[in-house]
């Protein structure tokens, strides 16, 4: 069965799910939705998804949002990327939540303010303020990285996802990661992989 995947392919939300779904090779499709496309306010989609927000996706008549939920649904599913100890598993969701809350919001609001919002609209001291925010927070991921292959360690996991998806974010804005050893070493791991390459390093960015 095919799985749909509602989104515009310039959201790191939306990458998530498609990076997982090609890792692992999962059948889907994507469906364009938010951004410049639209159809999130109709009552149709708010039905599947009160919040308006992409990805969602449907698996056979099962409809599920929230990208970390999705990835970790399908990678249950599929018995992929899967994990066994709890503890490793604690410190997956920890990462994948950092990545998906504390470092992506200074990273949307970048985006807002370089790209979204007209260009009237647009505030450079929250720009400046926001990217000071994330360089303290990739020396964070850094540290984690410098002396591993991947987040959790030598295997990529799912916590290397949201991370990855706001990593290409940063490089799309020019951000100066050459500080960033362990991060640069890992991103050109993650670089090396079809499945980023094909979900986010050849993704459009927003509003696309």
């Amino acid at each position: 069965m095919t799985i749909k995947v509602y989104g515009r392919k310039s959201s790191c939300n939306v990458q998530k799910v498609i990076w997982l779904c090609s890792e692992i090779n999962i059948d889907f499709e994507t469906l364009d939705y938010g951004g410049k496309y639209g159809g999130t306010k109709e009552q149709s989609f708010k039905n599947l998804n009160p919040n308006s927000t992409v990805p969602l996706i449907d698996d056979d008549g099962f409809f599920l949002y929230e990208s970390n939920a999705i990835i970790k649904y399908l990678s249950n599913k599929y018995n992929r990327l899967s994990l066994e100890n709890h503890k490793i598993i604690a410190l997956r969701d920890q990462w994948m939540d950092w990545a998906g809350f504390t470092l992506a919001a200074p990273c949307a609001i970048i985006t807002l303010n370089l790209i979204l919002l007209p260009p009237d609209k647009r505030d450079p001291n929250k720009v400046l303020k926001a990217k000071d925010q994330v360089l303290t927070l990739l020396k964070i991921l850094d540290n984690q990285l410098i002396n591993n292959k991947f987040i959790l360690g030598d295997e990529f996991s799912l916590a290397d996802i949201p991370a990855g998806c706001w990593y290409n974010r940063c490089l799309k804005f020019d951000f100066d990661l050459s500080q960033f050893e362990g991060i640069s070493n890992w991103g050109a791991r993650l670089s090396e992989k079809k499945s980023y390459q094909n979900a986010v390093l050849s993704a459009p960015m927003p509003p696309d």
